[in-house]
C-alpha cells in the first residue's frame, strides 16, 4: 500500500524529462559538459561485457567512435562484425570547454588506455590506465595506472603531452583510486585501497607529501570536494558491511568525519554537491521507496525527497543547463511507466531546497 501511494505521488509530481535510452543496455555515469549543453553517458550491455559511450544534447545522444591506433582498429576489437568485450568508459570533459574530453578504452586483453575525444592515445603504456580526473584549471590530468604493477596515481601535464606522466603516489601497500581535485587545482584527495581496509588521503601538488585523513576498516568510495574546498564528501561502510553511508570531513589531518545519511547508493562521480555547497544530492538505498533521490544538508537534519516522478535511480550529475541547475540521472523509468526495466537517462531542473 505504501509503495502504491508513493508511486502515485511521484507521478503527480513529475518534473523529469526522458533524455536517452538504448535497447538492452543500462545507462550509467551521466556527465554534463562544462557549458551544460551536452551530456555523456555509458551504455552497459552487461550480457555482452560491452560498454559504449554516447555524447550529445539531451535527447540526441550519439555513439563515440571506437578509438584507433594508426589505420587499424584498436587492438583486440573485431571490426568485421561483433563488438563483444569492447569497453569505452570514464569520460571526463575538459573544463575549458570546446567539446574536448578524455576517456578510457580497453583491448580484448583488458589493457586499458586513455584517449582524447578524437581517439588519440594519452601516455600509452603496458598496464591498465583509468579513472582520469581533469583539474579545474585544465592544466593537469590525474589517473590511476598499473604500469608499475601497483595501482598508483600519475599526473599528466596537458600543456606538455610529450613528457611522460609523473608518479604522484608510491605506496606499495595500497592501490590509489578515485582521485578528486580541490577547486583550486592544488590538492588531490583519493582512496588508498588495501585488503585490511581503506583510507582517505590528501596530497598537495606543492609538496607532494600524502597525508592520511581516515583509517577505517571496510571500504571508502568516491570522495568529492565541496565547491569552496572546505569539505570532502565520501561513502563508507564503516558501521555495516553491506550498507554505504554518506560522510563529510574537513581536508586536514586530525579532522573527524561526520555521518550525514545512512544507506546510500554510491554514485560514480561521488556525492553530488549543489553549487552553493549547502546540500549533497544522493540516491538512498531503499527498495521499498524505489531508491529515491534526496538532498542532504551538510549542517545535518533529515533528507529532502526530490519529487522527480521517476523510480529505480542510479548515477547522478548536476550542471547548469540553459541557465538552470539541472540534474542528469539514470532511472528505471517514470512512475507512470507500465514497464520499468533497463535504466534510462532523464533530466530535471533541481527543485528548490530548504
Amino acid at each position: 500500500m505504501l509503495a502504491a501511494s508513493l508511486l502515485a505521488s511521484l507521478a503527480l509530481a513529475q518534473t523529469a524529462t526522458p533524455a536517452g535510452a538504448v535497447p538492452h543496455a543500462n545507462l550509467q555515469a551521466p556527465t554534463w559538459s562544462p557549458d551544460g549543453q551536452n551530456l555523456s553517458v555509458e551504455a552497459n550491455f552487461h550480457e555482452e561485457k560491452r560498454i559504449e559511450l554516447l555524447v550529445g544534447p539531451p535527447g540526441a545522444l550519439a555513439p563515440v567512435s571506437m578509438p584507433t591506433r594508426g589505420s587499424a582498429a584498436l587492438d583486440g576489437f573485431d571490426t568485421r562484425g561483433g563488438s563483444a568485450g569492447r569497453v569505452m568508459h570514464e569520460l571526463e570533459w575538459a573544463p575549458q570547454g570546446g567539446g574536448v574530453f578524455v576517456y578510457g578504452a580497453s583491448t580484448a586483453a583488458l589493457d586499458y588506455d586513455l584517449y582524447v575525444s578524437e581517439g588519440a592515445p594519452l601516455a600509452p603504456h603496458p598496464g591498465a590506465d583509468g579513472g582520469p580526473a581533469w583539474s579545474p584549471d585544465g592544466h593537469w590530468l590525474v589517473f590511476t595506472s598499473a604500469r608499475t604493477g601497483q595501482g598508483d596515481l600519475y599526473l599528466l601535464d596537458v600543456q606538455a603531452l610529450e613528457k611522460p606522466p609523473r608518479r604522484v603516489s608510491k605506496d606499495d601497500t595500497h592501490a590509489e583510486l578515485f582521485p578528486a581535485w580541490s577547486p583550486d587545482s592544488q590538492q588531490l584527495v583519493y582512496v588508498g585501497h588495501a585488503d585490511e581496509g581503506d583510507a582517505l588521503w590528501l596530497v598537495s601538488l606543492r609538496n607532494g607529501v600524502p597525508q592520511q585523513l581516515t583509517n577505517w576498516p571496510g571500504e571508502q568510495l568516491r570522495p568529492s570536494f565541496s565547491p569552496n574546498g572546505a569539505l570532502v564528501a565520501f561513502y563508507a561502510n564503516r558501521d555495516k558491511g553491506d550498507r554505504f553511508d554518506l560522510y563529510v570531513i574537513e581536508p586536514r589531518i586530525g579532522a573527524q568525519p561526520r555521518k550525514l545519511l545512512e544507506g546510500t547508493v554510491p554514485n560514480v562521480h561521488g556525492p553530488t554537491w549543489t553549487a552553493n555547497g549547502q546540500h549533497l544530492i544522493v540516491v538512498t538505498d531503499d527498495d521499498d521507496a524505489y531508491d529515491p533521490i534526496v538532498a542532504v544538508a551538510v549542517t545535518g537534519g533529515p533528507p529532502t525527497l526530490l519529487p522527480l516522478g521517476t523510480v529505480g535511480h542510479g548515477d547522478i550529475d548536476l550542471g547548469m543547463h540553459q541557465g538552470v541547475p539541472t540534474l542528469a540521472y539514470v532511472a528505471q523509468g517514470l512512475a507512470s511507466d507500465p514497464t520499468r526495466d533497463f535504466k534510462r537517462l532523464f533530466v530535471a531542473p533541481l527543485p528548490p531546497l530548504p
